[in-house]
């Protein structure tokens, strides 16, 4: 049995934690001080990208919540000039969503593939990519039929059939360390991910090859075009 304590010491701790929440800054239960840089504070708190040059800064691994991924994917999309092929499995990150927007504006013609038992994610970002005529004309989205067994479960794209994109983070504020920007969130409140990028030529044409057929699902836990339908939310049960 776990030891009994005094009520009275059990309210006088309570209390002493209440008024330590209240006396100390905001930025005390944020991100450490010491790992900030002046770019870090400028970028709303929020850990910065290694560096704006690209590829060579965006090149290798990187680790989350230490750096900022979605800063990385959000650079990397900003420079597709003509194909973006993804495969995501969670996709609530509205800064990337924009990114996607603005690629498609631009004429870069994009792909996605997605877990169809992740679109029912409250803030899933696919009817945010098709709401414009534009996004409809170059944004094509499939869904795998699946259940909770056999799950597409990649979070990988390629930009121009030149630049690769992989690892375990989703595009979701927790999963790319940005989840600080909601409050400045505390260091232990975001994932643990890493992402890797490349363009090394055989790893980038292994996963555009992955990709085609996947793509190309047919038949029984096939493919299945996206609808509204498939992005309501689960209403909870009383």
């Amino acid at each position: 049995m776990p030891p009994s304590f005094p009520r009275r010491w059990t309210s006088m701790t309570l209390g002493g934690l209440l008024l330590l929440s209240l006396i100390l800054p905001p930025h005390a239960a944020a991100w450490p001080r010491h790992r900030w840089g002046e770019e870090h504070r400028i970028n709303h708190g929020c850990p910065a990208a290694p560096s704006r040059s690209f590829p060579g800064g965006y090149l290798g691994e990187h680790y989350s919540p230490e750096e900022n991924l979605e800063a990385i994917d959000i650079g990397l999309i900003d420079h597709a000039r003509s194909r973006i092929d993804i495969a995501m499995y969670a996709f609530t990150d509205r800064p990337i969503a924009e990114a996607l927007v603005r690629a498609a504006r631009r004429g870069v013609r994009i792909r996605i593939y997605r877990d169809r038992t992740q679109l029912h994610d409250r803030g899933d970002k696919t009817r945010f990519l098709l709401s414009t005529q534009r996004g409809r004309a170059h944004i094509s989205v499939l869904v795998k039929d699946n259940s909770t067994r056999n799950i597409m479960h990649l979070k990988a794209f390629a930009i121009d059939r030149s630049y690769l994109r992989t690892g375990s983070a989703n595009w979701s504020p927790p999963g790319v360390g940005a989840f600080c920007r909601r409050g400045r969130r505390a260091h232990w409140s975001q994932q643990d991910n890493n992402l890797f990028v490349t363009k090394n030529p055989k790893e980038v044409s292994r996963f555009e090859k992955t990709f085609d057929r996947i793509f190309a699902r047919a038949g029984h836990h096939g493919n299945i075009p996206w609808t509204a339908d498939l992005s309501r939310p689960h209403r909870r049960r009383n």
